[in-house]
């Protein structure tokens, strides 16, 4: 990608991402190894079926490696997907893909009940000039997102259930 090709993707990334400034952290969950952050109030949209759900206003997809921290300690992270929950003792087959199983699922489940009772607010976002994703939240919690070196993409901002733009993190060339 030609510098001013990047620069401009990397302008349009923080402009999208500025609208979570003040914008409380709903929720984390996952489908395979891709993990959703929720930002924002509940709206409701029309799901595949043509039935309706609620969800945060904001998503952010991410599928690259990230980590979750408290201060300096590291609460999760990307690798916690492949990872049984701690405790585990190892009888029977462990299969990270399946709901619940892993030491993320674990976790969001613990950030869901802490994030039902605290107001986490999202208090500023960089994006580096590479593309690395910062998400600084009350509390001294943040997410961290560096750009990846896969050929896939490395994070999406959008707004479920309309039709905006997706803010999309390609893979580096």
């Amino acid at each position: 990608m030609a510098r001013a090709d990047n620069d401009r993707v990397m302008e349009t990334a923080r402009q999208a991402l500025a609208v979570l400034v003040g914008e409380r952290w709903r929720y984390a969950g996952r489908a395979c190894d891709l993990v959703w952050l929720g930002f924002g109030p509940d709206v409701e949209v029309t799901d595949l079926r043509g039935g309706t759900r609620e969800v945060a206003e904001y998503s952010l997809h991410l599928q690259c490696s990230w980590q979750v921290f408290a201060g300096e300690k590291r609460v999760a992270g990307s690798g916690d997907v492949y990872l049984p929950p701690r405790g585990w003792s190892g009888d029977g087959d462990f299969d990270w893909d399946v709901q619940g199983t892993n030491r993320f699922d674990v976790r969001a489940a613990e950030l869901a009940t802490f994030l039902a009772d605290e107001e986490i607010v999202v208090t500023s976002v960089e994006v580096s000039g590479r593309g690395d994703l910062t998400v600084f939240l009350s509390d001294d919690l943040r997410i961290e997102a560096p750009r990846g070196d896969t050929d896939a993409e490395d994070w999406r901002f959008f707004r479920p259930g309309t039709d905006g733009d997706h803010v999309v993190m390609p893979p580096e060339d």
